[in-house]
């Protein structure tokens, strides 16, 4: 089975950016995650997870934090 990591792109509701950032960096399987600037807010590094479980961090995790407006996957297959 491959390991992937992904790139999470996540547009955020104005004016929650710091809280989303911090809920995003407590999730597991984020071992990284940045304030950008450009179309979306935040960059989240997902590592070593399965497709599965990257499906469900992504859909259950991030996009379930109150503020979350779209996320947008870049997954890397090492």
């Amino acid at each position: 089975m491959w390991m992937i990591s992904a790139y999470v792109l996540i547009e955020v509701e104005p004016g929650l950016d710091k809280k989303v950032l911090d809920e995003v960096r407590k999730l597991d399987g984020v071992s990284e995650a940045y304030f950008v600037m450009g179309s979306y807010d935040i960059i989240a590094v997902v590592k070593d997870a399965s497709q599965s479980d990257l499906k469900y961090k992504v859909s259950k995790g991030i996009r379930g934090i109150k503020g979350v407006r779209h996320t947008y996957t870049l997954p890397v297959i090492t």
